[in-house]
């Protein structure tokens, strides 16, 4: 099922103090756990016994002002909707970046944050509840640095609880001080590069309350009790297996104590994880019971292995985050390796995830080159396929002693630099030039075209036909890439609509010229897309070619749209699949 749906964040309206009922104890007991020292930013933060974060803000005096350090265009839907102050003492404006102003005569000033989750992507939540009475909290939402001063941070657990701060573990207040030169160094790019970031501790999930907590060999697993038993058994004993299994790989152990955070949320719609800096990782779920037990059991192997990967590739050695598809894609390669050599991931399996990859990852990237991709996610491109894709072509470039774990953990292995598009290309090239050297930086060589031409043995192509059966992954993207140019020539605002096992279900859209009154799209250009979606692709490049308009067969009354300009096409010619040849060269099966 796809969803297509443009959100607009813009607009917020500024949100100043009112009056709420008096604070409970446990936000009292922030205040008593030690005033800050002179010349100090003190933030606090605890849990309410009703499971609200409390978060305090006392400034060093003769500040008034706390203009907060993200300056990212989620904040100001965290402090618009998910922050309440307690008391008269604060004014919030959100924009142009969210800002606390104390009252004359106020000291300092609290607030309450309801956990939960924000987005349907989950990524570094600003608080969610893990059970009735804990909560995890992402730093970055509530810092604030003042020039000149220090940062001190301090989470207080309470009565019976604990604190969880860079994977230890406390039943006592946890204080953590910046000096006045990591705030400078944060303060001099404003939150424009991770080095800001770490040096206010903005970047790190801590955990806070009452919990079922679990030790383990070098950590702690934090849970909910909503989490149903076989996935949480597959989540502790993969932390067990696959972080010994990591050691001997990289030959290296993370610093420190670890502490892992499961929980359970129906906003989660399958899964969700997290790592940040201090070996804090968040897991999140769909509460429902899975249909599919062995199914479900396999992914989340899977996705912990995937996190704890990050803990090595982002923890002790270094990838381009600036290039998600590296450090993404690596990450889901070692996770795949692991599944394989365990044993819970066949070939056949381990086979389509791959050819999977490769599908989508062409379906996004076409002929583009490698090179000018622009950074950051969301940009047109799907990091984790693409990134498996990139890393099955490297492993496979030429023969590597050891296991494929190994091998791919030597990626990174005694690296001091960061691993980016020219280290993978030298890795897989073995030398200053070859096949992945042009791949990723060629600026004027295709991605496909490079796929086709230098990795032939490796990836077969088979042309789409009209008519013929298509792998389930990828009638669905052909399926609902048909709709996206239509609504978007049709429709002047947002375009929305859900893609169904026989019609495109539209969602109401006033600003749209034809599709209106949430109409069942069956056929386009009088074929199904459901049942041979190259057939309706045809069909529509047809009545564009010949000049006519695309008739819609609904429910109701047909509709005719206006072609639109220029003509879509296909966003694949060609189904791509891992020649049995490349799995045998891995040393992973026939």
């Amino acid at each position: 099922m796809s969803r297509m749906k443009k959100v607009d964040l813009s607009g917020w309206r500024r949100v100043v103090a009112r009056a709420i009922p008096a604070a409970p104890v446990a936000l009292l007991a922030l205040a008593g756990a030690g005033p800050a020292s002179a010349g100090e930013l003190l933030i606090e933060q605890g849990v309410a016994a009703d499971g609200t974060l409390l978060v305090r803000y006392t400034p060093p005096d003769g500040v008034r002002e706390l203009p907060l350090f993200n300056r990212s265009s989620a904040m100001a839907t965290v402090w618009g909707e998910m922050v309440a102050p307690v008391d008269r003492c604060a004014t919030v404006a959100l924009k142009p970046r969210p800002t606390i102003t104390l009252a004359e005569g106020c000291a300092s000033v609290a607030f309450r944050v309801t956990p939960r989750v924000l987005s349907r992507s989950a990524t570094y939540e600003p608080a969610f509840p893990v059970g009735p009475t804990a909560v995890m909290g992402y730093t970055g939402y509530y810092a604030a640095a003042v020039p000149g001063h220090a940062l001190r941070w301090r989470w207080t657990p309470g009565e019976g609880a604990h604190a969880v701060v860079a994977g230890r573990i406390s039943s006592q207040s946890v204080d953590r001080v910046i000096g006045v030169d990591e705030v400078a160094l944060a303060l001099k790019d404003e939150g424009g590069t991770a080095a800001g970031w770490s040096a206010l501790a903005a970047n790190e999930y801590v955990f806070v309350g009452k919990a079922d907590v679990t030790a383990m060999p070098g950590g702690v697993l934090i849970h909910d009790g909503a989490l149903d038993a076989p996935r949480l058994g597959a989540v502790r004993s993969t932390l067990e297996g696959v972080t010994q299994r990591l050691a001997r790989a990289y030959g290296v152990v993370p610093a420190g104590p670890w502490a892992v955070v499961a929980a359970a949320s129906p906003a989660v719609p399958n899964f969700h994880g997290d790592v940040t800096a201090g070996r804090m990782m968040s897991l999140r779920f769909n509460d429902a019971t899975p249909k599919d037990v062995e199914g479900a059991l396999r992914q989340t192997r899977l996705f912990v292995s995937h996190e704890l990967t990050h803990w090595w590739d982002t923890g002790i050695y270094r990838t381009d985050q600036d290039r998600p598809w590296i450090h993404e894609g690596h990450a889901d390669w070692m996770a795949g390796l692991l599944m394989r050599e365990s044993g819970q991931l066949d070939a056949e399996r381990w086979r389509e995830r791959l050819d999977i990859a490769l599908n989508n990852c062409q379906i996004v990237r076409g002929d583009k080159p490698s090179a000018t991709l622009p950074t950051g996610f969301g940009r047109g491109d799907d990091p984790y396929a693409c990134g498996q894709v990139l890393m099955l072509l490297a492993q496979s470039a030429r023969p590597r002693a050891g296991s494929p774990v190994d091998a791919a953990a030597s990626l990174l292995r005694d690296s001091t630099a960061p691993i980016d598009a020219e280290a993978v290309a030298r890795w897989a090239d073995g030398g200053p030039a070859g096949a992945m050297h042009t791949l990723l930086l060629d600026p004027r060589q295709g991605f496909r075209g490079a796929l086709l031409r230098d990795w032939s043995d490796l990836i077969d192509a088979t042309p789409l036909k009209p008519g013929e059966p298509l792998p389930a992954y990828a009638q669905g993207r052909l399926v609902s890439a048909l709709m996206r140019p239509l609504m978007a020539a049709d429709c002047d605002d947002a375009i929305s609509f859900w893609t169904q096992a026989d019609h495109f279900r539209i969602d109401s859209q006033p600003a749209c010229r034809v599709l209106r009154g949430n109409p069942n799209v069956r056929r386009v250009a009088g074929v199904s897309p459901f049942d041979d979606p190259v057939g309706a692709w045809q069909a529509l490049r047809a009545a564009c070619a010949a000049g006519r308009p695309i008739e819609l067969t609904t429910d109701g009354e047909p509709m005719s749209l206006a072609c639109p300009a220029p003509v879509p096409d296909m966003p694949i010619h060609e189904i791509l699949r891992v020649r049995p040849q490349a799995l045998a060269r891995l040393g992973l099966g026939p």
